[in-house]
């Protein structure tokens, strides 16, 4: 990998670290914090739907940071094999995510607050994580095919 393109990858995914942790600080909880005040039937959700978001922005971050290991190796060029065992953590961090999604929607459905908003969230975040663990699986799946057939 080249130093530039380190560099833009490196600092795009500091920022996006950094903006999660500011989300989980302070955003997150500032934002159920205004929802309760004007909605105060959902009060009953406020402190479970804080730990989900710090629980479901905690995945996203380790991600960040395999992330980073992943472009430090391509950096020194040794994204070999062993490097596998990083992209198969990254897909352990999705699907853990995948996980809390599909928990949400379901506690969410029983529970009857199916705002819209929220239920397209949860939709759009469980695809992104569905696609970006297709990508990584099928990544994992062809790439030793892909070296045998060219050692022969």
């Amino acid at each position: 990998m080249r130093r530039g393109n380190f560099f833009a990858v490196t600092a795009v995914l500091l920022v996006l670290l950094l903006l999660s942790v500011f989300t989980q600080v302070w955003a997150l909880p500032s934002a159920v914090e205004s929802v309760v005040a004007v909605f105060p039937e959902v009060k009953p959700l406020a402190v479970p739907s804080v730990i989900w978001g710090v629980i479901a922005i905690a995945c996203w971050q380790a991600v960040g940071v395999i992330g980073l290991r992943i472009a430090a190796l391509a950096r020194d060029d040794r994204f070999d094999a062993s490097a596998y065992g990083w992209l198969r953590a990254m897909v352990g961090c999705l699907l853990v995510f995948i996980v809390l999604v599909v928990s949400a929607f379901v506690a969410l459905n029983v529970m009857g607050y199916t705002t819209p908003g929220v239920m397209l969230g949860l939709i759009g975040g469980g695809l992104i994580a569905v696609i970006a663990v297709g990508c990584l699986v099928l990544f994992l799946v062809t790439r030793p095919a892909l070296r045998h057939y060219s050692q022969t």
